[in-house]
């Protein structure tokens, strides 16, 4: 008896191995894996009801299902949450409780963690299409945006404040980091409405709300030097000569003229490098304001500086004379 119930046992324990061992197929007769369906392949369908895809998981009394395919058009899977009739498109959640995810990683170390590829944000934008409003609540598709919340736990999209950084490097030490911080608003002053730049893990420079540009308290500001431009024969000043230097190597007298249209607050300085004096001269509608009613510089080596006012009234000034 105890011979004949050892032998039921052993084969029992076959049984159940080969059983495990077994594939299960649904549209196939020769699963390669533990479960596989195989049916026609189609890109995800945006309307009907007919069946669209090798699985679908659905709920009782739901509308809501989530549906995995193979397109059909070019070489992709594709997993769809949508309404069980189709042209209504939800949510999906990956790790809603918490945990990362990993692209081309099995151990991703961040809530997202991208291996082996760039990202792409393809925005609609044409070469011609114009600069987008701000948005408010909603997002562009073209955006990345940095939202908070006044208590810090629950995600307001609607706020105003927020916080993002964009950084790299400073893995062992923030001496060895660059990065931009993008602040909206905030109670806290250091925090609201700007832009810090950083490098080595020091402030170099910030944007304040009013779009003052500031350099850190220890450090000058540097980079920001006038370009040096040089003439050499009679010139009509653009608005790309604000805040240059128009150095003139003339070697007779010429004429910078002072057009219409430059922007308000457009300002430069002329130097007289060569022998040849400068006069300024007026475009038709533009007044010339200077204290003694001096349009030409003093000699070699002399300077004038021109400021638009705006409405096309310009003042020069400096070592001029008539």
């Amino acid at each position: 008896m105890k011979k004949l119930l050892t032998v039921f046992l052993i084969v029992l324990a076959i049984f159940q191995n080969r059983k495990l061992l077994a594939q299960t197929g649904i549209g196939t007769t020769a699963p390669v894996n533990k479960f596989q369906v195989e049916t026609a392949t189609a890109d995800p369908a945006t309307s009907g009801s007919a069946a669209n895809g090798n699985l679908r998981l659905s709920g009782l009394s739901v509308a809501h299902v989530l549906d995995f395919g193979l397109g059909n058009t070019s070489n992709f899977a594709w997993i769809q949450a949508r309404n069980k009739t189709y042209g209504t498109n939800y949510n999906l959640a990956l790790n809603p409780l918490g945990g990362n995810v990993g692209i081309g990683t099995s151990s991703p170390t961040a809530k997202l963690n991208l291996v082996g590829g760039g990202m792409r944000i393809y925005d609609g934008f044409t070469n011609s299409g114009t600069r987008p409003a701000i948005n408010t609540s909603s997002i562009g598709n073209y955006e990345i945006r940095g939202v908070g919340s006044a208590t810090g736990t629950v995600q307001a999209d609607g706020a105003d404040d927020g916080f993002l950084r964009l950084s790299a490097g400073g893995g062992t030490t923030t001496t060895a980091q660059s990065s931009i911080d993008i602040s909206g608003f905030s109670n806290t002053a250091d925090m609201n409405n700007n832009i810090v730049f950083r490098t080595a893990g020091t402030e170099r420079m910030r944007i304040d709300l009013n779009g003052n540009v500031l350099g850190s308290n220890s450090n000058t500001l540097s980079g920001f030097g006038a370009t040096i431009s040089s003439i050499s024969a009679a010139y009509t000043l653009a608005a790309t000569d604000n805040a240059e230097v128009i150095k003139s190597d003339a070697a007779s007298a010429i004429t910078v003229t002072i057009p219409t249209g430059l922007p308000t607050g457009f300002n430069c300085m002329v130097l007289q490098y060569g022998a040849g004096q400068i006069t300024f001269a007026a475009a038709s509608g533009v007044t010339i304001i200077n204290r003694n009613s001096y349009t030409k510089t003093l000699g070699q080596y002399a300077i004038a500086t021109v400021l638009h006012l705006g409405s096309n009234i310009v003042v020069i000034s400096g070592e001029l004379g008539n």
